[in-house]
């Protein structure tokens, strides 16, 4: 934000019911079992639209204020920033949860399908697993590599930050595509639970879901029953949106990576490989302090600039 945007730069907290606030909430659950105790059933999500209707803060409860001090103003950008950037270090550790989930999953519904042996099986597992480990090997090491802000607080290492978070968001819908696939479209039209306990079409219902001889039919419903949640339900759409937005789209994550990646001192490896350059100085990106608190003095630099416009 700039000189002219000082009005528009400000940060605070209210209470979601205070005077004026609308919040437009779309919920999102999976529907209840009557006859079976699924955990993955008991979780909900609540999105909301928020709007400031003529609201009324009192300034104890705001924290940067543009408007009657146009120095905080540069501040905007950089929380922004920081948010954006704790919030992708966070999926560092979140997504890979997920994607262990349905490594779960997909290796259960193999089994249960028969296939578990198979080549293609093993290959797509493997898949799911080495996407969550290298997406939490990068929050890991964004954390080593972190820096102390003057408040005390770790900063991750912005490079490393976003690109865990940009390969967690580029491979979600294949991490489902891989799930769906070792499923089978049984996920999606799978009959309702009450056919399973009809007097009248339970018994052959429960009889041809059978697939793996050694499982009880009952267990191959519940986890064809739990992937269903996973991966076709209301909530299952929302949560891959989420694996591919939340945070930052990775369109985001890469203006990031490629705004603050020492791209000039890169070159020059190829430059001395191809002996455009004749001498080399040892190539260190981590001699670069790479968190978004760098960005605070560009912001500066640009006010500053436009004042004297």
């Amino acid at each position: 934000m700039g000189p002219e945007d000082k009005d528009y730069a400000v940060s605070f907290a209210i209470p979601g019911d205070w005077d004026g606030v609308k919040l437009l909430s779309r919920p999102a659950y999976f529907k209840k079992s009557k006859h079976f105790e699924n955990k993955t059933l008991t979780m909900g999500d609540v999105e909301t639209f928020i709007i400031f209707d003529d609201v009324f803060v009192p300034k104890e409860r705001v924290f940067l204020n543009g408007f009657d001090d146009p120095r905080q103003t540069p501040y905007a950008g950089f929380l922004a920033l920081m948010f954006a950037h704790y919030h992708r270090h966070s999926y560092t550790g979140c997504k890979p949860a997920i994607s262990e989930i349905l490594a779960s999953a997909a290796a259960l519904v193999a089994e249960y399908n028969g296939i578990e042996r198979t080549s293609h099986a093993r290959d797509k597992i493997s898949h799911l697993i080495g996407t969550a480990e290298l997406v939490f090997a990068a929050g890991e090491s964004s954390a080593l590599h972190s820096e102390k802000s003057p408040s005390g607080t770790q900063v991750p290492d912005e490079i490393l930050t976003n690109a865990g978070r940009r390969l967690a968001g580029e491979e979600i819908y294949n991490e489902y595509k891989i799930l769906a696939d070792l499923s089978g479209g049984l996920i999606a039209t799978l009959p309702y639970e009450g056919s399973f306990f009809s007097e009248e079409v339970g018994e052959l219902a429960m009889k041809y879901l059978k697939r793996n001889p050694r499982v009880k039919p009952e267990n191959i419903y519940k986890c064809f029953k739990g992937i269903e949640c996973l991966a076709v339900s209301e909530i299952a759409g929302l949560l891959q949106v989420a694996g591919l937005h939340g945070g930052g789209s990775p369109q985001m994550e890469t203006i990031a990576m490629m705004g603050r990646y020492p791209i000039e001192k890169l070159k020059n490896i190829s430059k001395y490989l191809f002996g455009i350059k004749s001498n080399l100085r040892r190539y260190e990106r981590s001699e670069t302090p790479v968190t978004p608190r760098e960005m605070l003095e560009k912001f500066r630099k640009v006010m500053e600039k436009k004042k004297k416009i």
